[in-house]
């Protein structure tokens, strides 16, 4: 099952893709589908793509009822040349279906590690029959729909982990390496993905990851003393070296030579690149 409301909304997305991949097969022009829910025992028709009226917005299909239905309880496409004179389904959309004068159709059930996520339709308003062509076609686009809805899936639970890893280390924060591993988990996944839009958020992700690493590697690498900081934090505040002095009762050449052993570590020249060097590495919030 999808994990927040960023994957719901990222798979209505694929879902919408596929819909409009469909609509445009050779003799298809209209097309509609649905996520089935947790439990495999029903599914909602959500999203209508070519439509001319909203009557089967927000039906509700269960196994063995039409042809989505008979798709979900056969686990593989179905189709029909006549939906309404056809032996083969039940008949409770007729009313939606002939309003928008729909003839032939195909359903196919969308397979995510082996439980029906979803199911997608083609549609057509004249009479076709699906040759293997078509269908074959068309189950290359519900294969990668279920394809992108694991991988998006596997994204969302990934990152929820990482975030209750952090919340838990109230004190330990991952370090580079385990950053880096995590990158490197993301560049794989973005590997797999097919569709662009996943990919780039995949992608994105990655670079964030990679930016924190290369900070939390930085700031390993700057190690100040204690007075060092101190003095660090004042310069951010923003004080003069005489106030600096006052504020941790200490000489002001003493706070010069403070400033100058973190400049040199930071490899800054002034007080204002000491500050920005100094955030970039961690060492400042």
């Amino acid at each position: 099952m999808t994990t927040d409301l960023a994957a719901d909304t990222a798979v209505t997305g694929h879902l919408r893709r596929s819909l409009r991949e469909l609509s445009q097969l050779d003799g298809l022009s209209a097309s509609l589908g649905g996520l089935v829910s947790a439990g495999g025992n029903s599914l909602v028709l959500s999203e209508l793509h070519n439509l001319g009226s909203d009557l089967l917005r927000g039906a509700l299909i269960r196994p063995g009822i039409g042809l989505g239905g008979v798709a979900m309880q056969q686990r593989r496409p179905v189709a029909v040349e006549d939906y309404v004179g056809s032996n083969a389904i039940t008949h409770q959309f007729d009313r939606a279906v002939e309003a928008d004068r729909l003839r032939s159709a195909i359903a196919l059930p969308v397979l995510v590690k082996g439980k029906i996520r979803a199911v997608v339709y083609g549609a057509t308003r004249g009479e076709m029959t699906f040759g293997d062509r078509t269908v074959e076609t068309a189950t290359v686009i519900a294969r990668r729909l279920a394809h992108d809805i694991q991988v998006e899936e596997e994204v969302q639970q990934r990152l929820l982990a990482i975030k209750a890893e952090l919340a838990e280390r109230t004190f330990a924060l991952p370090t580079a390496a385990e950053l880096a591993e995590v990158n490197a988990e993301l560049v794989a996944i973005a590997d797999a993905v097919h569709d662009p839009g996943l990919r780039e958020r995949v992608v994105n992700l990655s670079h964030r990851l990679s930016g924190r690493a290369a900070g939390r590697t930085a700031r390993a690498m700057v190690q100040l003393s204690k007075r060092e900081a101190d003095v660090l934090g004042q310069l951010a505040a923003g004080h003069t070296n005489a106030e600096i002095a006052e504020q941790l009762s200490i000489l002001p050449t003493t706070v010069k030579t403070h400033l100058r052993s973190t400049m040199r570590k930071l490899g800054a020249r002034n007080r204002v690149e000491t500050v920005v060097a100094a955030r970039h590495a961690g060492l400042l919030p």
